[in-house]
C-alpha cells in the first residue's frame, strides 16, 4: 500500500490545503455533473416539459445525499479526530459502522420512495404536463440510492486517508460513465428521460464498485475486518450527531427546491420551473467548490483540533476561506456576464430567456458570500461542533429564505422569488461572522 504520510500538524498549511481541497472540490463538482448533464441533454433533446420533470425530481438527489453525508461526513470526521489521537481501532470502527448505516438508510429510502411515487411527486410540485417525465425519471433514479450513498462514503474515507486524488477518481469514473451513456441513451437510442435516469444509476454503480476496490483493497488507512462492521450504539450515535449538520443541510435544500417549484409554477409555469433547473444547476457549481474546499480541509482541521492545536485550526480556516471566496468570485463573474449563453446550453427558449436572464443575475448578485458561508458551516462540523452549523443552515435556508420567497413576488412578481436567495445569504453571512468570532474566543480560552 502506497498511502503517503501527511504531516497535518506541522506541514505548510496552504500547499496542504490546495492538495486536499482541489481534488475534493473537483470530486463534488463531478457529483453535480450527474444531474446537470442529464438536464442539458434532456433540455436540448426533449423540451421544456421534460426538463421541468427532471427539475421536479431534483429533491431526490438531496434526499439521497442527506443520508449519505450523515454517515460519510460524520464517520470520516470522527476518523480524522481519532487519527489525531492515534487511535487506529476507533478509526476502523468509524468506517465499518458508517458503511453499515449508509447501506441500511439508503436501502430503506429506496423502498419508501418506490412505494409512494405519486405522493412524493405531488409534494415535489409536479405539474400535469411534466408528470409523465417526472414519474419515469423518479422510479429509475430511486433504485440507485444505495450506490450514491456508497460512492460518497468511499470517496470521503479515501480522501481522509491522505489520498485526495483517488477520492476524486471514485466519483470521476462514474461521471465519465454518466456523460457517455447520456449521449448514447438520449441521442442514439432516443430513450429520453429514462435514458438520463439509467445513465445516472449506472454511473453511480461504477463509482461505488471503484471506491470499494480502493477501500477493501487496503489502499487507504482503513483496515478491513469483520468486527468493524458490528454496530456500536455509542459510535453510531456519535456519527449521526457529527454528520447531522449535513443531513439538515441536504434535506433543507430539498425542501427549498419544493418551495421554489411550487411558487415558480404559480407565477411562471413550466418555463419558470425550467429556469430554476438552470439556476440550481449553476448554484451547484458555486456550492460544490466551496463545499469541496471545506471538506478537503476536514482532515487538517480534525487532526489539529484533536491534538489541541487550535491556532493552526483557525489559520487553516481563514486561508481556506480566502481560496473559497476567490473561486466563488470567478463563477459569479461568469454568471453575471454570460446568462444567455448559460441558458442556451440547457436548450433555452425565448420565454426562458425572458425570465431566466434577469433571474440568473438577481439570484447570483452576492454569490461570493457563499464562499465564506459554506466554509463556516463545514468548519464547525469538522471540529465536531454541529450545533452552529445547523443554526446557520436552518436560518439561511428556512427562516430567512422561505418568507421572502412568499412575500417578495407579491410586489415584484416572479423576480421577487429570485431576490429571496441573495437577501438570505447576506443575513447568513452576518450570522456566520458572529459565530466564528465566538468560536475563536472559545478556542483561545481553551489554549490558554
Amino acid at each position: 500500500m502506497n498511502t503517503k504520510n501527511v504531516d497535518y500538524l506541522n506541514g505548510k498549511l496552504f500547499p496542504m490545503i490546495l492538495r486536499f481541497s482541489i481534488p475534493a472540490a473537483i470530486s463534488l463538482l463531478i457529483t453535480a455533473v450527474y444531474n446537470i448533464v442529464d438536464r442539458m441533454f434532456v433540455g436540448n433533446y426533449n423540451g421544456t416539459s421534460a426538463l421541468a420533470g427532471l427539475s421536479v425530481c431534483f429533491p431526490l438527489s438531496f434526499m439521497m445525499m442527506a443520508f449519505a453525508l450523515t454517515c460519510s461526513a460524520g464517520g470520516s470526521t470522527l476518523f480524522s479526530l481519532f487519527s489525531g489521537k492515534k487511535d487506529s481501532e476507533k478509526m476502523n470502527l468509524a468506517f465499518g459502522n458508517s458503511m453499515v448505516m449508509a447501506c441500511i438508510s439508503e436501502i430503506a429510502l429506496s423502498v419508501v420512495l418506490l412505494m409512494f411515487p405519486d405522493a412524493f411527486l405531488k409534494v415535489f410540485g409536479v405539474t400535469e404536463t411534466s408528470y409523465p417525465y417526472a414519474v419515469l425519471y423518479y422510479r429509475i433514479v430511486a433504485l440507485g440510492c444505495v450506490f450514491q450513498g456508497l460512492t460518497q462514503l468511499f470517496c470521503d474515507f479515501v480522501r481522509v486517508s491522505g489520498r485526495p486524488l483517488l477520492g476524486m477518481c471514485v466519483t470521476g469514473i462514474g461521471a465519465v460513465t454518466n456523460i457517455g451513456l447520456d449521449a448514447l441513451f438520449i441521442i442514439v437510442f432516443e430513450w429520453g428521460v429514462a435514458g438520463a435516469a439509467w445513465a445516472t444509476v449506472t454511473g453511480q454503480i461504477i463509482s461505488a464498485l471503484f471506491g470499494a476496490y480502493f477501500v477493501f483493497g487496503n489502499k487507504t488507512l482503513v483496515r478491513i475486518s469483520k468486527k468493524i462492521f458490528r454496530l456500536k450504539k455509542e459510535l453510531c450515535l456519535q456519527i449521526i450527531i457529527c454528520g447531522f449538520a449535513f443531513f439538515i443541510s441536504q434535506m433543507v435544500m430539498g425542501f427549498i427546491s419544493l418551495v421554489y417549484n411550487s411558487r415558480l409554477g404559480m407565477y411562471g409555469g413550466d418555463v419558470a420551473i425550467s429556469v430554476y433547473a438552470v439556476i440550481s444547476s449553476i448554484m451547484t457549481f458555486v456550492i460544490m467548490p466551496a463545499s469541496g474546499i471545506s471538506q478537503g480541509i476536514q482532515p487538517i482541521l480534525g487532526n489539529n483540533y484533536g491534538s489541541g492545536n487550535y491556532k493552526r485550526v483557525l489559520s487553516a480556516f481563514w486561508q481556506s476561506t480566502l481560496l473559497s471566496v476567490s473561486v466563488t468570485c470567478f463563477i459569479w463573474l461568469i454568471v453575471l456576464l454570460f446568462p444567455g449563453q448559460i441558458l442556451a446550453a440547457f436548450g433555452g427558449t425565448e420565454e426562458m430567456f425572458r425570465i431566466g436572464v434577469p433571474g440568473l443575475r438577481i439570484n447570483f448578485c452576492i454569490t461570493p458570500a457563499l464562499g465564506f458561508i459554506m466554509l463556516a458551516t463545514t468548519f464547525f462540523q469538522s471540529i465536531n461542533r454541529p450545533v452552529p452549523s445547523i443554526i446557520i443552515t436552518v436560518l439561511r435556508q428556512v427562516l430567512f429564505l422561505v418568507p421572502f420567497i412568499y412575500i417578495l413576488p407579491l410586489v415584484l412578481n416572479v423576480n421577487g422569488i429570485f431576490f429571496a436567495q441573495p437577501i438570505s445569504d447576506l443575513l447568513a453571512t452576518i450570522l456566520s461572522l458572529c459565530l466564528i468570532r465566538k468560536e475563536k474566543k472559545r478556542m483561545n480560552q481553551g489554549a490558554a
